[in-house]
């Protein structure tokens, strides 16, 4: 009789906590398709200059990606309310000719007449906390990222009034800490694939360096780009794809 009711009681935890665990993985009706797991998100979009100050001024709207794993863990009612991501991003902004050209006072003397550029390129690697809005057909949320900005200018060749042969300047190479605010919306489609779309304002601490430069180093701008930090617009979307089971 003992051994019926031990075996019985066994089977009934087993069978309770088989339950639960399902329920954790169970689709939360408000969660908009997501479930507790890994997930990848694989973007692109565009990046635009905001207040742009410095080196920055020089350069116009361009393309970005990105690449974030991210995990949700269980909640209590399915799925957690808050994800944790890492993720790299690289973004190409090219330069802006009409801009350069009306401000830049080249050191020789004289008036720039014309000028191009390889892209300038920024590199950011972000964790990321997302706060997801309780919606039973789409998940809205609101991202915070913190981590690391890398911001390297393109080379400038230039040609002046007073002299027909090309010239170039480099602007300074900067780095620092970075922060990032945004929401976005996630959609799922099919099994483990949702589409997301998201709107970011990032913000780098990359305020040491200085702006044009002649190859020995002098500042030949109009300003020297001192204390100046990086601060960008970022327009956003891709997929979502629940790895692992």
């Amino acid at each position: 009789m003992r051994s019926r009711l031990s075996l019985a009681f066994i089977a009934s935890f087993l069978a309770f906590a088989h339950v639960a665990q399902a329920q954790a993985t169970l689709a939360d009706p408000l969660a908009g398709g997501l479930i507790a797991g890994d997930y990848l998100r694989i973007s692109g979009g565009l990046v635009s200059p905001i207040n742009p100050q410095g080196s920055l001024r020089d350069w116009s709207r361009g393309s970005t990606i990105n690449v974030m794993w991210e995990n949700w863990q269980p909640g209590s009612g399915g799925v957690g309310s808050t994800g944790f991501g890492i993720g790299i991003g690289y973004t190409l902004l090219p330069l802006d000719q009409q801009r350069f050209v009306s401000d830049f006072t080249p050191p020789s003397g004289g008036q720039t007449s014309s000028a191009t550029a390889t892209r300038a390129g920024i590199l950011e690697v972000m964790t990321n906390l997302r706060i997801r809005i309780p919606s039973p057909f789409v998940m809205p949320s609101v991202s915070l990222g913190f981590g690391f900005m890398d911001w390297r200018p393109g080379q400038i060749h230039y040609t002046t009034t007073t002299n027909p042969q090309p010239q170039s300047a480099q602007q300074q190479h900067r780095s620092g800490l970075e922060l990032a605010i945004g929401g976005g919306l996630d959609k799922a489609i099919v099994d483990r694939w949702a589409l997301f779309a998201e709107a970011l304002y990032a913000y780098g601490f990359t305020s040491f360096g200085q702006g044009l430069a002649t190859p020995g180093g002098t500042c030949s701008a109009n300003g020297c780009d001192v204390l100046r930090n990086t601060s960008v617009g970022i327009i956003r979307g891709g997929l979502r794809v629940r790895m692992g089971r």
